[in-house]
């Protein structure tokens, strides 16, 4: 309930400010007409200019009041607007006042309306409108300084203008009441104020850049939006720019700027304002190059030809004009299209330019970052097969996303995800062109990506695996051969202390020593064969298979089974690590045959065509259900931990053990 409460309360608010405006807006006009104002009147005492642009700053105003009221740029062009309207109507009543002899004091009140309002409103809140949009706060706490300046020398315009001497309408008694007779003209402390004006102005321009070069791509837009105004005011007041005249009802065209600021707060998303601002500077750059080009000609022409042959200047001018026209506009196109799209007209270029960000930097975000910002696009994301998301750029919006695959070597390798423009729905062509030169460098780098995450596991594998070796070791040594050799040293000293006085005990005591270092040889034979078994060295893999299979074993349920053993000819030459993991991956899947299997059979076959094919077949029925166990985990783990894979599972009449291992390792 308070939350509602609260928006019922600004909502009111802004509904007051509006009906303020609008009784401001119908005084001034009735006023005007009892006075007997006529339109030139109107227009060049700046009446219809001073109320056209309240309204103007008014009504963004309070569309932000009443829909974004956080925003404390809608309250500052409320008082923008109402101080715009106050003047309109001060300057109408005092027309009237004068006419019909209303008291001193307020025609005198009234000037200080009429010369106060409009900069309180205009000339202090709009430069602060500029430092806080389009978020409402400044670019960052360093501005604050700025802020500051930008009062003072508001508040410096207002207070000399309501203390001046100023006469409106030319009439002593239309004296500001606060007048105190100052006249600041030509002093030392206006021209610095004056050129405060001026650099407060470049730092305003200044944090817009700023806030565009650091900000969200929705503050980029909300930007673009105060800056298709300004190219329209400038447009429309070049003249009174170049010449500082010129006619006064042009002044219109700055109501552009709150309406702009109002739409980019409330609704930036109208429109695509890139493609409305890109085809505004193209033509508006192209029409100014043009008519400069057209009258540095005739100006030039005229210089240097006869009086007699001028008439063909404009001529000759106008078809110089005509023929660079569209070089001119190719030209701009490629700029502003490079500004708003990227490299979309230069596809080679944008995709070295992400390759050169692959050569610098191995993070997939600062790659995808610098193809987004290539190519202008909101958002983008690089998604792994299945690994979820792997790196993300920009911010995502509810703009149209769409997905391009990823492939390496004819394998799926990821998703490339992206945001389009604001305003497109489909790709454009030019750009699925770049992005497909994007995606191979894109696709290499997730692959390289999913190498180094196996080469990471790999790697945890290796130490699991040796730290694993070491437990085993440690336990066979402490708790097998270690007892033994403590046992050995007692009784040899035991033995030593009888010797003489009991013969008989002596020797019994060196007979059970006999005993127990056999036991620790046979120990110390058991720990180096699970290092590596020594048939590995004395017959090779083949042979060594072969002698563990020496006879029929036999089944836990006592019925033989015929192992068979095929190789190709000849073997191929492996190395040691190699030949030690297929040795334990055979014995351990016949194991696993001899304790679960059912089977009378079972093939072991070799093959070699540039890796080492392991194939442990049986005839047994498989299971109903079954998961792997720690021995089929352990048939994995060995050749993952060389490169290669192992997978087990039921077949065609039996279960099956599959591996794959590299020749050399």
């Amino acid at each position: 309930m308070p939350g509602w409460a609260a928006m019922i309360d600004h909502r009111v608010r802004a509904g007051a400010y509006g009906l303020a405006g609008a009784a401001l807006t119908v005084a001034t006009i009735d006023y005007a007409r009892l006075a007997g104002v006529g339109w030139s009147a109107f227009v060049n005492t700046y009446t219809l200019t001073n109320l056209v642009i309240g309204l103007g700053f008014l009504l963004p105003g309070v569309a932000i009041r009443w829909f974004r009221a956080r925003n404390r740029i809608g309250t500052l062009l409320v008082v923008s607007g109402l101080g715009a309207l106050s003047t309109a109507c001060a300057a109408v009543l005092l027309r009237y006042g004068l006419d019909h002899q209303w008291p001193v004091v307020l025609l005198r009140v009234l000037a200080d309306v009429y010369i106060g309002a409009w900069q309180l409103g205009i000339g202090l809140c709009f430069g602060i409108v500029i430092l806080l949009f389009p978020t409402g706060r400044l670019p960052s706490p360093r501005w604050q300084a700025v802020l500051v300046l930008v009062v003072v020398e508001g508040v410096y315009q207002l207070g000399t203008g309501v203390v001046s001497d100023a006469r409106i309408y030319d009439d002593r008694r239309a004296v500001p009441i606060l007048s105190v007779g100052l006249n600041v003209e030509g002093t030392t402390y206006n021209d610095v104020m004056g050129w405060l004006g001026l650099v407060l102005t470049v730092a305003e321009l200044a944090s817009l850049v700023v806030r565009y070069r650091r900000g969200t791509e929705q503050v980029k837009r909300q930007i673009l939006w105060l800056l298709l105004a300004l190219i329209f005011v400038m447009v429309v007041n070049a003249q009174r720019f170049l010449t500082f005249d010129g006619p006064i009802l042009l002044l219109l065209s700055c109501v552009a700027f709150p309406i702009a600021i109002g739409v980019a707060i409330v609704r930036y998303e109208l429109f695509d304002i890139r493609v409305v601002l890109s085809r505004t500077l193209i033509y508006t750059a192209t029409v100014i190059v043009i008519l400069s080009a057209y009258a540095a000609l005739v100006a030039a022409l005229s210089s240097i030809i006869s009086d007699q042959s001028r008439r063909g200047v404009p001529v000759s001018a106008a078809l110089v004009a005509a023929f660079v026209f569209n070089p001119v506009r190719l030209r701009v196109q490629s700029l502003v299209g490079r500004a708003f799209y990227g490299g979309r007209a230069d596809p080679a270029g944008t995709a070295r330019q992400v390759a050169a960000g692959l050569r610098r930097s191995d993070e997939l975000t600062d790659v995808l970052e610098r193809a987004r910002d290539a190519l202008r696009l909101p958002w983008m994301a690089l998604r792994q097969a299945d690994d979820g998301w792997l790196a993300e750029a920009g911010s995502r919006s509810s703009g149209t996303v769409t997905t391009i695959d990823l492939s390496y070597r004819g394998g799926p390798v990821g998703t490339l995800h992206l945001q389009l423009r604001r305003g497109e729905t489909t790709l454009h062509d030019a750009d699925r062109g770049i992005l497909e030169l994007i995606c191979t460098p894109l696709a290499i780098a997730l692959h390289a990506t999913a190498l180094s995450e196996q080469v990471r596991q790999a790697r945890t594998a290796t130490v699991e695996a040796a730290a694993a070796e070491r437990v085993r070791l440690q336990r066979e040594l402490h708790d097998g051969l270690g007892p033994t050799l403590t046992g050995i040293a007692f009784r040899v000293d035991a033995a030593a202390n009888t010797v003489r006085a009991d013969a008989e005990t002596a020797g019994q005591l060196m007979r059970e020593i006999g005993t127990d270092i056999r036991d620790a040889i046979d120990g110390v034979r058991r720990i180096v064969y699970g290092l590596r078994p020594i048939e590995l060295d004395d017959l090779g893999l083949v042979g060594a298979i072969r002698q563990q299979l020496a006879g029929e074993p036999t089944l836990d349920d006592g019925n033989k089974v015929a192992i068979e053993v095929c190789t190709p000819d000849p073997m191929p030459d492996l190395s040691p690590a190699v030949e030690l993991a297929a040795y334990r991956i055979v014995m351990e899947s016949i194991a696993n045959v001899l304790r679960h299997s059912t089977a009378r059979t079972c093939t072991v076959t070799f093959a070699a065509d540039g890796r080492l094919d392991l194939t442990i077949a049986d005839d047994g029925t498989p299971p109903p259900a079954w998961y792997p166990g720690i021995g089929l985990r352990s048939l994995r783990d060995r050749a993952e931990e060389l490169g290669g894979t192992a997978c087990a599972g039921p077949a065609d009449g039996g279960w099956t053990v599959r591996a794959h291992l590299p020749l050399t390792r």
